[in-house]
């Protein structure tokens, strides 16, 4: 679908007393129409939160509840608060990525069989019931890349995998290599997507488990998705709906 500007501009000239301009305005009626829609995403997942921080906040002042109604009540305006600041943190991480282009990123040498031993360390608390299981090269594995960027991607597309999965169930990383690329993968056993739910993956707001029994904001692949693109990588997805879903970091390699 083309969308076109039309210009009409009067003319004192006596040959051409009007002129009439088209333009090409696709592009920019689609970042409109993409804004206004991501605009009307984040102020429904903003209002669901604060209605219900609103309501039981209400019911609080307005009437004389026993002491278990009570932190019953108190303890889901906690959750929802969480929630609530855990969008407006990630909308704002996301709004600093684009704005900033990369160009507060600091590039260094990274080994990434280390800083996915340290990440997986750091987040044993969260993975306590899942077994993990590392496949990482016996060389070194570089890129060169921000630490602190990549590692909060790997963080997202772990937690993610932890959600998704079952107590007790296996999370395989790996260090993978394809021509002049090296990728962080990441395997579940989880609910896994349909090829439609693939095609939506990435998407600001998007969720696999429509439930909501799975907590997040549906804007954390989005942000991984934007990092990578930053530092000249991509995101790739594999997914068996029941069976589970393999997510790589693809980043290009460091000659060693």
């Amino acid at each position: 679908q083309v969308v076109l500007g039309i210009v009409g501009i009067q003319t004192k000239s006596l040959g051409i007393s009007r002129i009439l301009y088209l333009r090409n305005i696709s592009h920019e009626a689609e970042i409109d129409r993409m804004k206004s829609e991501f605009l009307a995403h984040a102020a429904h997942e903003l209002r669901t939160p604060m209605s219900s921080i609103y309501g039981f906040s209400e019911l609080l002042l307005a009437m004389d509840l026993d002491e278990a109604t009570r932190r019953e009540l108190l303890e889901s305006i906690h959750h929802q608060t969480k929630l609530l600041v855990d969008i407006i943190n990630e909308l704002l991480d996301l709004a600093r990525i684009e704005a900033r282009q990369g160009v507060d990123l600091k590039f260094t040498d990274i080994e990434l069989n280390d800083l996915v031993r340290r990440t997986v360390a750091d987040l044993a608390t969260n993975l306590e019931k899942l077994t993990v299981q590392l496949d990482l090269p016996a060389g070194a594995s570089h890129v060169r890349g921000d630490e602190a960027k990549l590692r909060q991607a790997l963080i997202n597309i772990l937690g993610n995998a932890c959600k998704y999965s079952q107590a007790g169930g296996e999370i395989r990383v790996a260090i993978v290599r394809r021509e002049k690329r090296v990728g962080i993968e990441v395997t579940d056993h989880g609910i896994g997507m349909t090829p439609e739910q693939i095609r939506h993956f990435g998407e600001r707001f998007w969720r696999a488990d429509t439930s909501g029994k799975t907590p997040g904001t549906g804007l954390g692949v989005a942000i991984v998705k934007e990092i990578l693109n930053l530092l000249g990588g991509n995101l790739d997805v594999r997914s068996e709906y029941g069976k589970g879903t393999t997510i790589t970091l693809w980043l290009p390699t460091v000659d060693e």
